[in-house]
């Protein structure tokens, strides 16, 4: 690489990293606005439903997009002339999925449990999941095609017209005005957003593209069903605790957990931004894996260590906020839940490089290990310990598991660090069936 080409590539992974965080970062505080309003115009109650209602539907859009992000930051870079029918099958395998996990959902009764037995329930939940998968891919898109930049616009208006939709849509209907102000304005992003992807983007991809590796999706499923497995135990971890929440301990007791859990997963989405640049970098030019991993740990550990700090310091004052029943329930949890955030700061680095070398059976081994005790801790303590020891469980499950998967990233980022120096053309070749995948 020459003395500028190196300069640029820094550039690009910093810039596509700070677009992720910024996307992040702006998406977390409008949804926390976006709460703040609706825990000053309705009753905790209703908070609680549709606070529940989104996690069980995002939970179910990361089921179904079968953590397709990671296969397109992976290898659309280097799809050449295949880029618009890898990307369109990537959507249609989200769309198939969302349909399959979402009538389950329903067809088992969970969506009654959550918005009750009204007949359109279950075209709620299908519509909106669909919607929320495209949601989740796309940006993956915008950033495999080297567009991050994008993705901070796109969150930004879609948060601004969820807080705006919010005083009308409440007014038509205290119970439903909530949760439609979510979907309405994700429905408009998808739309806008693909038709911007489809028609420039991807054209502009394919123009530009210097060579086509082999990314036919059979080629590549054994890293797909890796990907996926570990995708779909993350979701678990996630998105399933408010859920929950409000089956054992009610609907109010959802509302005062959701904000501090929130930013939990805030957090999470705002590291792993950082290994989606590296990625997406790492894929383009694998000669500089150990330029890219050392900026990228380094921007890592920074954001942790700030975002761990505001949370401790700043946690009565932001859950004053939304009021002081939401103060009083929920700063202790949220400390709590922040001192997690060096350690899966560290698990998403692992992550990262256990994608970048297409190695994924310890990953996935650790999420299964780590979402059973979990959750099924969780399950079964609950009613006992609430919230708080709810924290304390994934506090301790995220140490346990950075810890124990430290050796293995070790490892790995040696062997990543000698391939950097084989010939290009070997490294980026695509076999058949990873090693390691599942």
């Amino acid at each position: 690489m020459t003395a500028t080409a190196a300069p640029r590539k820094r550039r690009a992974m910093e810039l596509n990293a700070v677009a992720l965080m910024a996307s992040t970062v702006l998406t977390g505080v409008l949804g926390i606005v976006f709460w703040i309003v609706a825990a000053r115009v309705l009753p905790a109650s209703a908070v609680g439903e549709a606070s529940s209602a989104l996690s069980a539907i995002t939970f179910l859009a990361g089921l179904a997009q079968l953590n397709i992000v990671s296969v397109l930051l992976r290898f659309v870079p280097q799809a050449g002339r295949a880029t618009g029918g890898f990307i369109a099958r990537a959507y249609g395998l989200a769309l198939g999925m969302g349909l399959v996990v979402t009538l389950g959902f329903v067809a088992l009764g969970f969506g009654s449990a959550i918005l009750g037995d009204e007949w359109f329930v279950p075209l709620v939940f299908v519509g909106a999941t669909l919607c929320y998968a495209l949601f989740l891919v796309q940006d993956g898109a915008l950033t495999a095609l080297g567009s991050a930049v994008w993705v901070p616009l796109e969150n930004l208006v879609a948060g601004l017209l969820r807080v705006a939709l919010l005083f009308p849509l409440v007014l038509l209907s205290s119970r439903w005005g909530a949760l439609a102000a979510l979907v309405v304005p994700t429905l408009l992003a998808v739309l806008v957003v693909n038709a911007f992807v489809f028609r420039r983007l991807v054209p502009r991809h394919v123009a530009t593209s210097t060579r086509s590796a082999d990314v036919g999706w059979s080629s590549i499923k054994g890293f797909v069903a890796g990907d996926y497995a570990a995708s779909a135990l993350a979701s678990c971890v996630s998105l399933l605790p408010p859920v929950l929440v409000s089956a054992e301990l009610g609907s109010e007791a959802a509302a005062y957990f959701y904000v501090p859990w929130y930013i939990s997963v805030a957090f999470g989405t705002l590291v792993w931004s950082i290994a989606m640049a590296f990625v997406v970098e790492y894929s383009s030019d694998a000669g500089a894996f150990r330029r890219l991993i050392k900026r990228s740990m380094r921007l890592t550990a920074l954001v942790s260590v700030a975002a761990t700090s505001v949370s401790v310091l700043a946690a009565p004052l932001l859950l004053a906020l939304l009021g002081s029943e939401y103060a009083s329930q929920g700063t202790t949890l949220l400390r709590i839940i922040a001192l997690s955030f060096p350690f899966s700061a560290g698990f998403v680095v692992f992550t990262a490089l256990s994608v970048a070398r297409k190695r994924l059976r310890p990953l996935v081994t650790a999420l299964a290990v780590k979402a059973v005790v979990f959750l099924a801790v969780t399950a079964v303590g609950l009613p006992s310990f609430g919230v708080e020891g709810l924290a304390l469980v994934y506090l301790a499950a995220e140490v346990v598991t950075a810890l124990a998967v430290l050796p293995i990233g070790r490892r790995l980022y040696r062997e990543l660090v000698a391939s950097a120096g084989r010939p290009r053309a070997a490294e980026t070749e695509v076999p058949a069936r990873p090693e390691g995948a599942s």
